[in-house]
């Protein structure tokens, strides 16, 4: 059933704290890892809660950032439902930065729901995001209705031209912030090799700081036939981190994207359950 709990509420206490853990009232029993797991919260929670009721949202036109919320924040409720944390630390960095941008990991389907609702709480935000994703049933209809930047990971020329190009006239004129995830594909682990520099010679074109974000979602992890519905993982919380603002400019883009993957890094090797390659 899609009940989620008083969102507007969540949202408020949120944007004020910048942070969250799971109270323990609302942990539930913890899950056995395995098939009904899985299936339970890619159909229940996933496919037939955010996704579904996204799709519903948009073709009555209105998904709005409220909406976006409260599918996204539905996954959260369904990964505590299922004995797993939810730990949300530092988003108060983005309190009264301006439009910014957003770097951060990529490991699931999991973080593309429930991480830009996360950065709305401070102002709105676009994405950066596969092509092929508006093409997938209920998630596509979902994400047109939104501020998004499509890529279709064929022609990276192409792509860098139009994250760059998108990327400014979101954020100078409409003071909008960009969410991007450099690193490109989904993993389970974080290569700070291929980690790369998009997301400051974005913020360098449009004259704005870059915040970097580490996520642990591998939670729901990437599936062997379709990416987007994988295993499931109880035993591993899942955390978001913000890290500070950072101001950047052309004389300081190769230190301010180094402090990024840095504050990424640290936060995963200090969770100790995500394997970053140096």
């Amino acid at each position: 059933m899609f009940k989620p709990r008083n969102v507007d509420a969540f949202r408020e206490a949120f944007a004020k704290t910048g942070c969250y853990r799971t109270p323990p009232e609302a942990l539930g029993k913890p899950r056995k890892n395995g098939l009904l797991t899985s299936l339970s919260f890619n159909l229940r929670a996933l496919l037939l809660g955010s996704m579904y009721h996204g799709a519903r949202y948009a073709k009555k036109g209105i998904f709005d950032n409220n909406r976006w919320a409260e599918c996204g924040f539905h996954l959260f409720w369904e990964t505590e439902r299922l004995g797993t944390e939810v730990i949300l630390e530092g988003f108060n960095n983005l309190r009264g930065a301006g439009p910014v941008v957003i770097v951060s990991n990529h490991m699931s389907l999991y973080e593309t729901f429930v991480f830009p609702p996360l950065t709305l709480a401070y102002g709105d935000a676009a994405v950066v995001l596969k092509e092929s994703l508006l093409r997938v049933p209920f998630l596509g209809r979902t994400f047109a209705t939104r501020k998004v930047i499509p890529v279709g990971r064929k022609d990276p020329r192409a792509d860098l031209k139009q994250v760059l190009d998108e990327g400014e006239r979101f954020l100078r004129e409409e003071k909008t912030s960009v969410i991007l995830y450099p690193q490109g594909t989904r993993q389970p682990f974080f290569d700070v090799h291929h980690f790369n520099t998009l997301g400051v010679k974005l913020a360098v074109n449009a004259g704005v700081p870059i915040v970097p974000v580490a996520g642990q979602t591998t939670f729901l992890g990437v599936g062997r036939y379709t990416k987007d519905f994988g295993p499931v993982d109880t035993s591993v919380p899942v955390r978001f981190a913000c890290g500070p603002v950072i101001p950047v400019t052309k004389a300081t883009s190769k230190a301010a994207h180094a402090q990024c993957i840095d504050f990424i890094a640290s936060k995963l090797e200090e969770w100790g359950k995500i394997p970053v390659k140096r």
